[in-house]
């Protein structure tokens, strides 16, 4: 079907449309990639309906859809009714739903222009427009290993092991946005006028000039992000979750687990976050639990056993700046194990 005369409207009254925004159907979503693909002119305002879109979802409370829906749903039925106790056909009244549907959607699209010139883009907006293109890789690190890399404004990222971190081509022109996946440290550059943005495929986080801790490894069911200094706003980037903004303050942390509505917000030990910034690793006796725990959470690699002996695990030490293998060795040695690295996980074998 050629869709060149389609207005925004019109792409949001096609159900497959619709599907392909918030990606519930594979066939629809693949139909749409190959309208993209074989109709270049439609590029642009077939993204832009997927905005609007996507801000729809994000942007309106689900009881706020509802009313409207059921005022839309109101009107229609009374012109329905006018139109059934008239004796003689009134064409107008048969066209009146559907204008009233257009009507509809031609403000929704007026609003959309005014929103998008006047209010800052949502975090699911701006992870729905990486591509490959747009955005290219400028660190990445191996299993157990760190990075510290320094941004064109002069931004600090501390990138900890199975991470890579990307930025926009046109990174401190006209805003400051880096999609992580892993786990890093960043110490901003403050810029009233660009926004510093972490963009994962759970979160969005945003800030002027502070200092925070984001996790999301692709392989993770949960992502989060702490607060050191200054103040962020974290968002969720998927849109079908409908997850309210959460607002930081130092000392806070939010995380969001697969298929949670909602943050969940609480305090965190400052103590364990300077640890992590400097891969210090403390232990008083330990169990096996406890060690795992601490290793995931400085190396982010997860530690398993299949094994009933691990309850007899027991660790006392401390660890700086010493690498995961360094770590492991260590304690395998007093606790009479060892360990394999199967992808992204260690597990323990006696």
């Amino acid at each position: 079907m050629d869709y060149i005369n389609f207005n925004i409207e019109d792409f949001l009254t096609d159900d497959s449309f619709i599907n392909y925004c918030y990606d519930l159907d594979d066939t629809d979503k693949a139909f749409w990639e190959n309208v993209i693909l074989t109709q270049p002119l439609l590029k642009k305002k077939i993204s832009d309906a997927r905005e609007l879109c996507l801000l729809l979802g994000i942007k309106v409370s689900k009881a706020d859809k509802q009313d409207q829906l059921d005022k839309l749903k109101a009107a229609i039925a009374t012109e329905q009714l006018k139109k059934q106790t008239l004796p003689v056909t009134n064409v107008r009244g048969l066209w009146l739903p559907r204008m009233a549907v257009a009507a509809t959607l031609l403000v929704l699209v007026i609003a959309y222009g005014l929103y998008k010139y006047n209010a800052p883009v949502s975090g699911a907006v701006m992870y729905s427009r990486i591509t490959n293109t747009n955005y290219h890789l400028v660190a990445q690190t191996t299993f157990g290993n760190r990075k510290s890399v320094v941004l064109p404004d002069g931004t600090t990222v501390t990138l900890n092991g199975s991470s890579s971190l990307k930025i926009a081509n046109d990174y401190n022109g006209n805003d400051r946005h880096v999609l992580l996946t892993g786990e890093a440290f960043f110490e901003v550059t403050k810029d009233k006028t660009r926004p510093f943005v972490v963009l994962t495929n759970k979160t969005a986080t945003t800030a002027l000039g502070t200092s925070f801790k984001v996790s999301s490894y692709a392989t993770s069911k949960t992502a989060s992000v702490m607060l050191a200094t200054g103040k962020v706003r974290v968002e969720a980037t998927q849109p079908q979750t409908n997850v309210t903004d959460q607002i930081l303050i130092p000392g806070q942390q939010v995380v969001l687990a697969d298929g949670d509505n909602s943050f969940t917000k609480s305090e965190f030990n400052k103590a364990e976050l300077q640890n992590w910034i400097n891969s210090k690793l403390v232990f008083t006796n330990a169990t096996f639990n406890e060690i795992a725990a601490k290793i995931t959470n400085t190396y982010g690699i997860q530690v398993t056993t299949d094994t009933q002996e691990v309850g007899q695990i027991r660790f006392t030490g401390q660890f700086n700046n010493k690498s995961l293998t360094e770590v492991l060795d260590a304690i395998g040695f007093v606790n009479n194990f060892k360990y394999k690295l199967k992808g992204d996980t260690i597990k323990i074998v006696f």
